[in-house]
């Protein structure tokens, strides 16, 4: 990973420094351009939307900001959250001094899925063996389970040959405990169900996050718009550090060279960073330029949705809660981050985040705020008693690549067979799911990758940017 320590400060990048062309300001993108600047290069980032943070985004309404989606880290997310220190922003985000997430059902009493003060995989026994959604005996088979993930080997390639919940299958575990407890921790991390998932991606999460260290799955989230947390925070760290930034700028294609067309004309430069969505990148370059490059679709997308509600007062008094036995799955209280420079009034802002929601993601706005409201008033019966100020749907139907079983084979390295050509986003070969944690860390290797191959002066030896750059200075 390339990077300055905070708080020092990055001189202005000379005019004779290679230029790196960064496509794409997702997460990925921006750790890149972020990392690229920060080795004293030349940036330039492109990105065909209006605004800066790819899936994560926000915007005004009726005065209050809201989030695409509730996006949440663990603590095990060392290269974000290095992301953060670099911008100057980690006061913005609060982090749990230890994991407690609350499991809500209708009627019944809450539960908790808690750490206390021991060693890995010790932290959490307590928790299961008092967990009140499953029996006694599923609770144990629980531990065994546990246990069992702890001892699978993340480098076993044949781990991505099947689905996770096919393996808790047959270790026992019930369709209610998968439910209950497993779909949990999955549904949120690799967006889909157990069923559905990669052994290989749920695994990586279970032994990062929850069992191979006591701390690693203290939750953390941001208390600011996240168009705060990371578009405009980066777009100052680039432009401060003399990079530029364009956005609206639609790159047609790449080629040799390496070379972008932008706008209709060829700009020259010593490496590309592409960071967009897998969906796109057989358009934008040469046929073969990847191994298996048509089959990228082949990832495919899994959608999520959120159900914003803006409420007179309050009605859930905790920062978030899981939920089961309802068609709610996660509620948010993103009451401060709704706030963002304003005065903060008696109102609450309750974000209902739903993953892998390929059976609603269609529905009309009007169907999931009736569905989901109803659905609160079962969890907090202060909503039946409150009014509803607003309430407003956001969507994200390619929110993130879908990690089922047999997708590791597609996703590429971040270097190409095009000289100066690397990769970066969650859908590459990361060993993560599509998480910020690994759309930053796929944005640090590609950035690692582009500056030592421009340090080398394979950039300069490149007949085809010499000849571009002929071309416009003659112009």
């Amino acid at each position: 990973m390339i990077s300055v320590a905070v708080g020092e400060e990055t001189p202005p990048t000379p005019e004779a420094a290679p230029h790196i062309a960064v496509v794409g300001a997702g997460l990925a993108g921006l750790a890149a351009a972020i990392a690229v600047v920060d080795a004293g290069m030349q940036v330039t980032l492109y990105e065909r939307a209006p605004r800066l943070g790819g899936a994560t985004w926000s915007f005004q309404r009726n005065g209050r900001w809201f989030d695409n989606g509730q996006h949440v880290f663990m603590r095990c997310c060392s290269e974000y959250k290095t992301f953060l220190e670099r911008l100057g922003v980690s006061h913005q985000v609060v982090q749990q001094p230890r994991l407690k997430v609350p499991v809500m059902r209708p009627g019944r009493p809450t539960a908790h899925i808690a750490r206390i003060s021991a060693p890995a995989p010790l932290h959490m026994a307590g928790s299961l063996l008092c967990y009140r959604p499953l029996s006694v005996g599923e609770r144990m088979r629980a531990i065994r389970t546990a246990l069992a993930l702890r001892r699978l080997n993340l480098e076993d390639h044949s781990l991505d040959q099947q689905s996770f919940g096919s393996w808790l299958s047959a270790r026992g575990e019930s369709e209610g405990a998968i439910a209950g407890l497993w779909d949990l921790i999955c549904l949120p991390t690799v967006n889909l169900r157990a069923h559905e998932a990669s052994l290989a991606l749920a695994a990586k999460v279970f032994r990062t996050g929850l069992l191979d260290a006591p701390d690693g799955a203290d939750l953390g989230w941001t208390k600011v718009p996240l168009a705060v947390l990371h578009g405009e925070a980066a777009a100052a760290h680039i432009t401060g550090c003399g990079g530029n930034v364009q956005m609206s700028a639609q790159v047609a294609a790449i080629g040799e060279g390496p070379c972008l067309t932008v706008g209709g004309e060829e700009v020259a430069v010593d490496a590309v960073i592409l960071a967009v969505s897998h969906e796109v990148v057989d358009e934008l370059l040469p046929s073969n330029t990847l191994p298996q490059q048509k089959a990228l679709t082949n990832l495919g997308i899994s959608p999520i949705f959120n159900v914003h509600f803006v409420f007179d007062r309050t009605v859930m008094d905790v920062p978030f809660t899981a939920v089961l036995d309802s068609p709610v799955q996660f509620v948010f209280d993103r009451s401060e981050a709704a706030a963002w420079k304003r005065p903060y009034n008696s109102e609450q802002v309750v974000a209902v985040s739903q993953s892998a929601a390929f059976g609603e993601i269609g529905d009309s706005p009007s169907e999931l705020i009736e569905r989901y409201y109803l659905g609160l008033v079962d969890l907090f019966p202060k909503v039946a008693e409150a009014e509803v100020l607003d309430a407003v749907v956001t969507r994200e139907h390619g929110a993130t690549f879908a990690g089922r079983p047999n997708t590791a084979r597609l996703r590429p390295e971040s270097a190409t067979a095009m000289n100066g050509l690397f990769l970066a986003g969650a859908w590459t070969a990361t060993g993560w799911p599509a998480t910020m944690e690994g759309a930053v860390r796929s944005g640090n290797v590609a950035a690692q990758l582009a500056v030592q191959y421009c340090r080398r002066g394979e950039a300069h030896q490149s007949p085809k940017v010499e000849s571009l750059r002929r071309e416009r200075a003659r112009a």
